[in-house]
């Protein structure tokens, strides 16, 4: 945890469940600000899957645009997959989170540090 004194609110995403391989959909949108733009931390991923061994990649934009920001994460099979903040590197975005996996049905969830006002 950082010595940050920016206004920051712990936030979590709904539970997506992807409905196309390899086409990023919107994970976590963040708030609009009242006075600046708000930007957001990666604090904890969640993922299930019942679809066999996949990946998941977490990033930025949709279709072309879509830019991966964290490294791919390997889900295992009917397993309840988790990373902690000190598993994810903490990258700062005024960005939606978007998310992509190599196949469909899995479902994604994530918490994040809301910070700004």
């Amino acid at each position: 945890m950082s010595n940050d004194v920016r206004p920051m609110i712990r936030k979590s995403s709904a539970v997506v469940t992807t409905t196309a391989a390899a086409t990023p959909e919107t994970l976590y949108q963040v708030s609009l600000g009242g006075n600046s733009s708000r930007t957001c931390i990666m604090r904890k991923i969640l993922a299930y899957n019942d679809v066999g061994a996949t990946t998941l990649m977490l990033g930025t934009g949709l279709g072309a645009a879509w830019t991966q920001r964290w490294p791919t994460f390997r889900l295992v099979n009917n397993v309840e997959n988790k990373w902690i903040e000190v598993e994810i590197p903490e990258v700062e975005l005024n960005e939606d989170i978007t998310v992509q996996t190599d196949v469909l049905g899995v479902e994604v969830q994530v918490e994040v540090d809301e910070i700004g006002s």
